[in-house]
């Protein structure tokens, strides 16, 4: 294995906090919740009382992006995009470096509005007038265009110039962590010098809430992770993006190291598709993974944002499995209830929490959590203002799909 530093160079982020980077780490450090009424349907008739929902992200109509409109996911990581921009990144600027994009994305994006406009006006008689689709369709809204999971990635990587490594992680709410795993590796064996990685996700509509209802995991309420009235999840989006850097390339041109990227660890459940196993197996085969890859002792790790949606099960499972490999007392916390559930974008997001955790000098808070079960790990239910040296992140999705991530500070 090549033993090449990795580091993060650059961020950019889409939240239900507004302000990029800077208004997630403002509204995680003011220990208040993102979460309000969704603004784009009614919510209270699905059952769901709070989103985390993003106001009105910005839309490039560049020759890279044209073809995107009315992507919502596209249009958020766009936007992650545009605040990254934005920063001083050194000679040269990360962006334009940029030599492979690596991105976590979820199930497209079909809602009832797509039916209206692109099939009920071309039916008649029961059956699809093909000739009408032909002559009036833009082929841009067509299925195979419209919804290939790499499209907003592609135009990614066409804006930046960049005809590098392409990879999508597809891997369900684990899948932006993926992403920056697969990311990480690609620098650290010298694949390439500068990576941009992260993730993109958009179900806050109408059936997004109602396939999430069906299956029990949405809360009626609040999103209440590792409390005791917990029942299930807030959904979130957003879309958040990282420059990962070989260390020395980093410090030839100036840039600023904003954290360490020190080690990744995956695993599949292999137990049911919408459930983690009891004990946590894949969860404590992920982050035993990571550590063994960073050649860290779990003594090492100071705090872990852990995946933490606020679901009966699930949030006992990765206590059950943060014990067996940390052992008791371990300091924990999920963002969750002040961001909502990103799905497919969590991971990046909360993986840009732990950076701003680490450069900022805090212990993450756990929003949302006000009568803690008798866990045997350290429920940090509110922000810490104490400096933490490394942080390990966990993503679990559907399928199980686990993926932990080590961050440290930047030395």
């Amino acid at each position: 294995m090549n033993d090449r530093q990795v580091v993060v160079t650059a961020m950019g982020v889409r939240s239900c906090f507004s302000g990029g980077v800077a208004g997630l780490a403002a509204g995680l450090l003011s220990g208040r919740t993102g979460l309000a009424p969704a603004a784009s349907f009614d919510g209270p008739a699905f059952g769901v009382q709070a989103v985390g929902e993003v106001a009105d992200p910005r839309f490039d109509q560049s020759e890279a992006w044209s073809h995107l409109e009315g992507d919502r996911k596209a249009q958020l990581l766009l936007a992650a995009l545009s605040d990254l921009l934005q920063g001083d990144h050194g000679e040269g600027g990360a962006e334009s470096l940029v030599e492979g994009v690596w991105i976590g994305t979820g199930l497209s994006s079909v809602i009832p509005q797509e039916l209206e406009e692109d099939v009920v006006p071309f039916v008649a008689n029961g059956a699809i007038d093909r000739q009408k689709v032909y002559a009036e369709i833009d082929s841009n809204r067509l299925a195979p265009n419209r919804h290939l999971p790499e499209r907003a990635m592609a135009a990614l990587a066409k804006q930046l110039g960049c005809n590098g490594p392409q990879y999508t992680s597809f891997s369900a709410c684990a899948a932006g962590a993926q992403a920056i795993a697969e990311a990480f590796r690609a620098v650290r064996r010298g694949d390439v010098d500068v990576a941009l990685c992260g993730g993109q996700d958009a179900m806050i509509h109408p059936l997004g809430v109602l396939s999430f209802t069906l299956l029990g995991a949405l809360s009626p309420s609040f999103c209440r992770p590792f409390d005791q009235r917990r029942d299930g999840f807030s959904l979130g989006e957003g879309a958040a993006l990282l420059v990962l850097e070989e260390a020395e390339h980093a410090r030839s041109r100036g840039a600023q190291v904003l954290a360490q990227v020190l080690g990744a660890g995956s695993s599949v459940d292999a137990f049911r598709p919408t459930a983690p196993h009891v004990d946590g197996r894949g969860a404590v085969l992920s982050m035993t993974r990571a550590l063994r890859d960073a050649d860290l002792s779990p003594h090492q790790v100071n705090h872990i944002n852990a995946h933490g949606t606020g679901t009966p099960v699930g949030d006992a499972a990765e206590i059950k499995a943060i014990v067996e490999v940390f052992g008791v007392g371990q300091s924990v916390s999920s963002i969750k209830g002040a961001i909502g559930h990103c799905v497919a974008a969590a991971g990046a997001m909360e993986a840009a929490a732990c950076v701003l955790a680490l450069r900022e000098g805090f212990y993450l808070g756990t929003v949302g959590c006000e009568q803690p079960e008798n866990w045997p790990v350290q429920i940090e239910q509110s922000v810490r203002v104490e400096q933490p040296e490394i942080i390990l992140s966990n993503s679990m999705g559907f399928g199980g799909q686990n993926c932990s991530l080590i961050f440290g500070r930047a030395s």
